[in-house]
C-alpha cells in the first residue's frame, strides 16, 4: 500500500505490478520515437509520457507532497500515463507498415496473448464478488436494513467496517453512526465508536455507552467479532440475525414517529 514515506521508485514498482505491460509500453514508446512523424502525436504520446515520468521522479516535489501528507495523491500521477493509447496505437502503426498479411495477424495475435498472459483478471481480486441482487451489494446488508428500518422515520445504526460502504447505496433511512470518512486513518476524522468497533475485542459496556451518547438505536456485529461482556447486560436485546451478523437493539431507544 502506498504511504507518505514511500519513494517514487517504490510507488512505480507498485504501479507496474509484474512489469509486463510497462515493458510493452516502453517498447511502444521507443518504436514511436523512431517512426512517428506527426508532431501532435509525438507530443501527446511520447513527450507527455516522458515528461510525466520526469516530474514524478522530481525529488523536491515528492518531498513537498509527502510533507503535506498527500503521498497517496502523488502516486496517482502515474494514472495519467497514456498506456492504453500508446500501446494500441504503436501496434496499429507497426501492423500498417507490414507488407505481408499473415505477418500482420501474427503480430496482433502475439500482442494479445502477451497482454493476457502477463496480466491478471480483475474479477479475481478480493474486492469483487458475484452479484447477489439487483443492487449489487451483499444481500445481508439489504436484509438487515429491511429488518431495522421504521417506515416514516430514520433509524441510526452502527455497522461493521466491511458493510459501511453499502448501507447508503440501499437505504437513505438508515443513518450511520460513523461513515467511511472515519475509517480512513489519514483523514484523521476519528470517532469513538469506530475506534471501539475496530478493536479485536470490543467492550460491551463501552459499546452500549457510546451508542446511547450518539443516539444509536442498533448495533450490528459480525458473529466472529469478540465482545468482552454481553450487550444483553447493558439493556440491549438481540433483535435480528443473518448468516454472519447479529443486530442488537437498545431497549431504551425510541422508535416512534413523534
Amino acid at each position: 500500500m502506498v504511504g507518505d514515506g514511500s519513494s517514487a521508485l517504490q510507488m512505480l514498482q507498485l504501479y507496474i505490478g509484474n512489469g509486463s505491460l510497462m515493458l510493452l509500453f516502453a517498447v511502444a514508446l521507443v518504436y514511436l520515437w523512431a517512426k512517428e512523424k506527426e508532431k501532435s502525436f509525438r507530443v501527446l504520446m511520447i513527450y507527455f509520457s516522458i515528461g510525466l515520468l520526469v516530474v514524478f521522479f522530481f525529488t523536491p516535489l515528492l518531498l513537498l507532497v509527502q510533507k503535506m501528507g498527500e503521498g497517496e495523491i502523488y502516486y496517482r500521477l502515474l494514472w495519467l500515463l497514456p498506456i492504453g493509447i500508446v500501446i494500441p496505437y504503436a501496434v496499429a502503426k507497426f501492423v500498417a507498415d507490414c507488407k505481408k498479411q499473415w505477418f500482420k495477424y501474427t503480430v496482433v495475435f502475439l500482442v494479445c496473448v502477451y497482454v493476457m498472459v502477463g496480466g491478471n483478471c480483475v474479477y479475481n481480486a478480493p474486492q469483487f464478488s458475484k452479484a447477489q441482487n439487483a443492487y449489487q451489494i451483499p444481500q445481508e446488508v439489504i436484509d438487515i436494513c429491511d429488518a431495522i428500518v421504521v417506515e416514516g422515520r430514520e433509524v441510526k445504526a452502527v455497522f461493521p467496517h466491511e458493510l459501511i460502504q453499502y448501507v447508503r447505496q440501499y437505504s437513505a433511512f438508515v443513518v450511520l453512526t460513523y461513515g467511511y470518512d472515519s475509517i480512513v486513518e489519514r483523514w484523521g476524522l476519528n470517532h469513538p465508536m469506530e475506534e471501539e468497533m475496530r478493536k479485536e475485542v470490543s467492550d460491551a459496556k463501552n459499546l452500549a455507552t457510546l451508542a446511547r451518547e450518539s443516539y444509536t438505536h442498533y448495533i450490528v456485529l459480525h458473529k466472529q467479532h469478540h465482545v468482552d461482556g454481553a450487550l444483553e447486560d447493558e439493556d440491549f436485546e438481540l433483535f435480528y440475525s443473518t448468516e454472519n451478523y447479529v443486530v442488537y437493539l437498545d431497549k431504551h431507544a425510541y422508535l416512534g414517529l413523534k
